[in-house]
Protein backbone atom coordinates (compact mmCIF):
# COMPACT_ATOMS: atom_id res chain seq x y z
CA UNK A 1 0.00 0.00 0.00
CA UNK A 2 1.68 3.59 -0.58
CA UNK A 3 1.67 5.97 1.84
CA UNK A 4 -1.59 8.17 0.47
CA UNK A 5 -3.80 5.27 0.50
CA UNK A 6 -2.30 4.16 3.88
CA UNK A 7 -2.70 7.98 5.15
CA UNK A 8 -6.45 7.66 4.07
CA UNK A 9 -7.14 4.34 6.15
CA UNK A 10 -5.56 5.78 9.37
CA UNK A 11 -7.96 8.93 8.75
CA UNK A 12 -11.05 6.78 8.36
CA UNK A 13 -10.04 4.45 11.17
CA UNK A 14 -9.33 7.07 13.44
CA UNK A 15 -12.08 9.21 13.28
CA UNK A 16 -14.80 6.17 13.95
CA UNK A 17 -12.65 5.82 17.13
CA UNK A 18 -12.24 8.60 18.45
CA UNK A 19 -12.76 8.92 21.97
CA UNK A 20 -14.69 11.89 23.78
CA UNK A 21 -12.77 12.57 26.89
CA UNK A 22 -10.58 15.75 26.93
CA UNK A 23 -10.22 15.51 30.75
CA UNK A 24 -7.23 16.79 32.10
CA UNK A 25 -5.67 18.25 28.38
CA UNK A 26 -6.21 21.72 30.32
CA UNK A 27 -3.88 21.18 32.80
CA UNK A 28 -1.31 19.72 30.12
CA UNK A 29 -1.50 22.75 28.03
CA UNK A 30 -1.00 25.59 30.67
CA UNK A 31 2.01 23.23 31.78
CA UNK A 32 3.39 23.17 28.40
CA UNK A 33 2.43 27.06 28.37
CA UNK A 34 4.24 28.09 31.69
CA UNK A 35 6.87 25.88 30.33
CA UNK A 36 7.83 27.03 26.90
CA UNK A 37 7.21 31.07 28.40
CA UNK A 38 5.10 31.77 25.30
CA UNK A 39 3.45 35.18 25.52
CA UNK A 40 2.28 34.49 21.65
CA UNK A 41 0.44 31.36 21.36
CA UNK A 42 -1.03 29.82 18.10
CA UNK A 43 -4.22 27.67 18.56
CA UNK A 44 -7.49 26.84 17.12
CA UNK A 45 -10.90 26.28 17.40
CA UNK A 46 -11.77 22.55 17.33
CA UNK A 47 -14.00 20.38 15.17
CA UNK A 48 -16.40 18.07 16.28
CA UNK A 49 -14.54 15.09 17.83
CA UNK A 50 -11.41 17.02 18.53
CA UNK A 51 -9.68 17.61 21.61
CA UNK A 52 -11.81 20.44 23.43
CA UNK A 53 -9.12 23.10 23.60
CA UNK A 54 -11.96 26.32 24.63
CA UNK A 55 -10.87 25.90 28.24
CA UNK A 56 -7.20 26.78 27.20
CA UNK A 57 -7.82 29.26 24.56
CA UNK A 58 -10.34 31.29 27.53
CA UNK A 59 -7.64 30.88 29.98
CA UNK A 60 -4.65 31.95 27.63
CA UNK A 61 -7.13 35.14 26.54
CA UNK A 62 -6.43 36.20 30.18
CA UNK A 63 -3.05 35.70 30.22
CA UNK A 64 -1.57 36.00 26.49
CA UNK A 65 -1.88 37.30 23.03
CA UNK A 66 -3.93 34.11 21.39
CA UNK A 67 -3.81 33.80 17.82
CA UNK A 68 -6.30 31.32 15.41
CA UNK A 69 -5.80 30.62 11.86
CA UNK A 70 -7.76 31.43 8.86
CA UNK A 71 -7.27 30.32 4.66
CA UNK A 72 -6.53 33.54 2.87
CA UNK A 73 -5.97 32.57 -0.65
CA UNK A 74 -5.26 28.70 0.00
CA UNK A 75 -2.65 30.16 2.50
CA UNK A 76 -2.66 29.57 6.48
CA UNK A 77 -1.75 32.52 8.81
CA UNK A 78 -2.78 33.37 12.36
CA UNK A 79 -4.81 36.90 13.69
CA UNK A 80 -5.92 37.91 16.48
CA UNK A 81 -9.45 39.41 17.10
CA UNK A 82 -13.60 38.23 17.50
CA UNK A 83 -14.31 34.93 15.30
CA UNK A 84 -16.55 34.15 12.73
CA UNK A 85 -17.38 31.20 10.88
CA UNK A 86 -14.84 31.02 7.66
CA UNK A 87 -14.24 28.58 5.07
CA UNK A 88 -15.11 25.36 5.71
CA UNK A 89 -17.58 25.80 8.18
CA UNK A 90 -14.36 26.62 10.65
CA UNK A 91 -14.54 29.60 13.02
CA UNK A 92 -11.70 32.38 12.09
CA UNK A 93 -10.53 35.98 13.36
CA UNK A 94 -11.21 38.83 11.46
CA UNK A 95 -7.82 40.54 12.81
CA UNK A 96 -4.61 41.35 11.15
CA UNK A 97 -2.45 38.58 10.97
CA UNK A 98 1.01 38.40 12.87
CA UNK A 99 4.90 36.69 11.65
CA UNK A 100 5.13 33.13 12.17
CA UNK A 101 7.98 34.09 13.58
CA UNK A 102 6.29 35.99 16.45
CA UNK A 103 4.71 32.94 17.83
CA UNK A 104 6.16 30.98 20.66
CA UNK A 105 3.99 28.25 20.75
CA UNK A 106 1.98 26.63 18.31
CA UNK A 107 -0.49 24.19 18.68
CA UNK A 108 -1.76 21.86 15.63
CA UNK A 109 -4.64 19.75 15.09
CA UNK A 110 -3.94 16.19 14.16
CA UNK A 111 -5.61 13.12 14.13
CA UNK A 112 -2.45 11.16 14.86
CA UNK A 113 1.22 12.09 15.63
CA UNK A 114 4.18 9.62 16.78
CA UNK A 115 7.11 10.33 18.61
CA UNK A 116 9.00 10.71 15.89
CA UNK A 117 7.25 13.78 14.86
CA UNK A 118 4.85 12.71 12.46
CA UNK A 119 1.25 13.95 11.83
CA UNK A 120 -1.74 13.17 10.44
CA UNK A 121 -3.42 16.14 8.99
CA UNK A 122 -6.79 15.85 7.70
CA UNK A 123 -5.51 15.78 4.20
CA UNK A 124 -5.62 19.47 2.87
CA UNK A 125 -1.95 20.65 3.64
CA UNK A 126 -2.29 24.03 4.92
CA UNK A 127 -0.29 23.48 8.18
CA UNK A 128 2.41 21.00 6.55
CA UNK A 129 2.50 24.70 3.89
CA UNK A 130 2.38 26.72 6.52
CA UNK A 131 4.90 24.98 8.71
CA UNK A 132 7.78 25.45 6.07
CA UNK A 133 8.56 28.87 6.76
CA UNK A 134 7.87 28.26 10.75
CA UNK A 135 11.14 28.42 12.86
CA UNK A 136 9.97 27.54 16.15
CA UNK A 137 10.69 24.72 18.03
CA UNK A 138 7.16 24.94 19.89
CA UNK A 139 5.40 22.99 17.68
CA UNK A 140 3.10 20.70 19.47
CA UNK A 141 -0.10 18.15 17.71
CA UNK A 142 -2.82 17.86 20.33
CA UNK A 143 -3.94 14.67 20.31
CA UNK A 144 -6.63 11.77 22.30
CA UNK A 145 -3.83 9.32 24.09
CA UNK A 146 -5.07 6.80 21.98
CA UNK A 147 -4.24 8.76 18.54
CA UNK A 148 -0.30 9.01 19.82
CA UNK A 149 0.80 6.23 17.64
CA UNK A 150 4.30 4.04 16.72
CA UNK A 151 4.25 5.24 13.44
CA UNK A 152 2.14 7.60 11.34
CA UNK A 153 2.53 7.05 7.49
CA UNK A 154 4.53 9.90 5.88
CA UNK A 155 6.13 11.84 2.67
CA UNK A 156 8.77 13.99 2.07
CA UNK A 157 6.55 17.04 2.13
CA UNK A 158 4.91 16.71 5.50
CA UNK A 159 6.57 18.77 7.89
CA UNK A 160 7.46 17.96 11.92
CA UNK A 161 6.12 18.56 14.65
CA UNK A 162 8.09 19.18 17.93
CA UNK A 163 5.89 17.50 20.77
CA UNK A 164 2.63 15.86 21.60
CA UNK A 165 0.17 16.91 23.94
CA UNK A 166 -3.11 14.34 25.47
CA UNK A 167 -5.31 14.82 28.41
CA UNK A 168 -2.24 13.05 30.24
CA UNK A 169 0.85 13.49 29.07
CA UNK A 170 3.18 15.91 27.61
CA UNK A 171 5.48 14.38 24.95
CA UNK A 172 8.55 16.12 23.77
CA UNK A 173 10.50 14.89 20.55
Amino acid sequence: MDTSSAKLKLRKSITLQRPQSSLGLLEQLQNLAKKTNASNIASYSPLDGEPDLKPFNDWVAESANLYFPRVVHDKLEFAKGPLRIGRFEIMEPTGSAILSSALDLILVPALAADVLGNRLGKGKGFYDRWLEDVASKNIFAVVFDSEVLELVPSEPHDKKINGIVTPTRLIAI
